[in-house]
């Protein structure tokens, strides 16, 4: 017993003072799926905090006053929901954006729910930015454009009336950035994996309006 107990301690021992001088760090797992937000907080400037942009106008919701489309979608929608809205200077109107810093590599899907207020609803584009430079940051030029990282990108144009659920493929993300072109959001070599989320808003008109919610924002993992 006594035995037992000293070949532990010593493996605590050993255990620590690799972290001491500058072993391997623990790595941040994520959940499968990995819930981004599904807003039933009534909240978006915390757990986790939004950042706005530009002419967006973000406002919480009731899902029950939200009624058509998909009722398995409706159905599941909870409480509430990110109502985005706001007007258009040459089409586009603003965004939100999250920081995140997980290990994504795990997930192939970005899935959310949008509720759509019929054809002119707007356009709505994901923005998934991937650290490459392995410094958690993401460097941009004056297009906005990450200089050292990829940046994936997929637009929906919402176009329907009610509740919908939307899966896109990660491997259907158009590759805009300037890193490694890979989608690898791993926490390797000091990578900050997926650094950030941002949802573009855009108008069907050049000074149109963009007004639709968003719900149950999630990356996935195909069945």
């Amino acid at each position: 017993m006594k035995k037992a107990l000293l070949c532990i301690l010593v493996l605590l021992f050993t255990v620590s003072c690799a972290y001491a001088f500058g072993g391997p760090a623990p790595v941040k797992k994520a959940a499968y799926p990995y819930l981004i937000d599904n807003f039933e907080d009534g909240n978006f400037n915390k757990d986790p905090e939004w950042f706005t942009f530009d002419n967006i106008i973000p406002a919480i919701a009731r899902n029950s006053d939200l009624g058509g489309g998909d009722s398995q979608v409706a159905a599941n929608v909870g409480v509430y929901s990110l109502k985005l809205s706001g007007t258009a200077k040459d089409w586009y109107v603003g965004g939100i954006g999250v920081v995140s810093g997980i290990d994504a590599t795990g997930y192939d899907s970005f899935e959310l729910d949008i509720y759509g207020n019929g054809e002119n609803s707007g356009k709505l584009k994901v923005e998934l930015y991937d650290d490459d430079n392995g410094n958690t940051d993401i460097e941009v030029g004056k297009d906005w454009k990450p200089l050292y990282d990829d940046l994936f990108s997929s637009e929906i144009d919402v176009n329907w009336t009610g509740w919908k659920h939307v899966s896109i493929p990660i491997k259907s993300f158009k590759l805009e950035g300037a890193g490694n072109k890979t989608w690898d959001p791993n926490l390797k070599n000091a990578s900050g994996g997926l650094v950030k989320l941002q949802l573009i808003s855009v108008a069907t008109t050049q000074t149109g309006s963009v007004n639709y919610n968003v719900d149950n924002l999630e990356l996935g993992v195909s069945k």
